[in-house]
């Protein structure tokens, strides 16, 4: 069931938050000016209440403290601290993502929607706590986004190779398990969605998992043979644990798709990439196959 037009306050509150995505490849002083006026109208909305902005105060500063931190001419006490500060980002990131701390009140947008004949119910909400994530880590800690057409051709050419095969060897797997069926569609959905899965979606976890995760242990391990490797084995492998709530064969899909996302950063160097990877995926998944899954 597609809910009503939600009330004025709330569709202000993620108009600013989608604005606050998009400042990110403007300028600081457009995202965060953004994200606050976001979190002032979350309050005044009702899609924030109470401790929320404990959490985001605590993940930014996690954030910051991470990035004023650098490794090799720290002291051993900035060191301790720049270890705690990932760590409160990696549990405080997982915990919003997660939706587990109080005071957010995503917005529903549909629920229990049976997209296609066989498929499981779907339910898409608009989330305020997970975006953050996003938008903290690419705006603090990241700081390596792309701003010129010459930097986004050539990232895409490199990129393309790779998704072009990712795409039908996932979905060859996908029906090996028999996690999909053939279903081309386009529902009513497809728009909000769109802009929800990339910009909510792909652009959180792809902060998390490659411009977190993989990118700095690709940096802690640049001098050690297959550190590489293991940087992508270990953003894949968290990756896909991070989809354990589908079942073993959608850890196991996550892992293979992490695996060819973290492929894509590691040679474009470009988180936008890997998003793109992602975002991909998952529109042919939806456009063309059972979604979520096959019930």
């Amino acid at each position: 069931m597609i809910q009503a037009l939600p009330p004025v306050p709330v569709v202000i509150t993620f108009v600013l938050l989608g604005i606050a995505i998009l400042g990110l490849w403007v300028g600081r002083a457009m995202w965060s000016g953004a994200l606050l006026l976001a979190i002032v109208a979350g309050y005044v909305a009702g899609v924030l209440a109470n401790v929320a902005v404990l959490w985001i105060v605590l993940f930014a500063a996690a954030c910051v403290l991470y990035r004023r931190v650098q490794w090799p001419s720290a002291s051993t006490s900035a060191r301790a601290l720049k270890a705690l500060a990932a760590i409160a980002i990696v549990l405080l990131g997982v915990a919003l993502a997660a939706h587990v701390l109080p005071g957010f009140h995503n917005l529903l947008i549909a629920r229990d929607v049976v997209l296609s004949p066989g498929a499981e119910p779907y339910t898409l909400y608009l989330n305020f706590d997970k975006t953050l994530v996003g938008i903290l880590i690419l705006g603090i800690v990241y700081g390596g986004l792309l701003h010129t057409a010459r930097d986004l051709g050539q990232a895409l050419q490199r990129a393309a190779p790779i998704i072009l095969v990712m795409v039908p060897a996932i979905a060859i797997l996908a029906f090996t398990l028999d996690y999909l069926r053939y279903d081309p569609k386009w529902p009513a959905l497809f728009w909000i969605w769109a802009a929800s899965n990339l910009l909510l979606t792909c652009l959180s976890e792809e902060a998390f998992f490659r411009g977190l995760v993989q990118r700095e242990l690709q940096h802690a391990w640049q001098h050690r043979p297959y550190g590489a490797w293991l940087a992508i084995a270990i953003s894949a492998t968290t990756f896909g644990m991070a989809h354990f709530a589908g079942g073993a064969s959608y850890v196991l899909l996550a892992t293979v798709a992490g695996f060819a996302y973290a492929l894509v950063y590691r040679v474009t160097d470009k988180v936008e990439m890997s998003m793109l990877a992602h975002f991909t995926l998952n529109t042919i998944h939806f456009l063309l196959f059972t979604y979520p899954r096959a019930a």
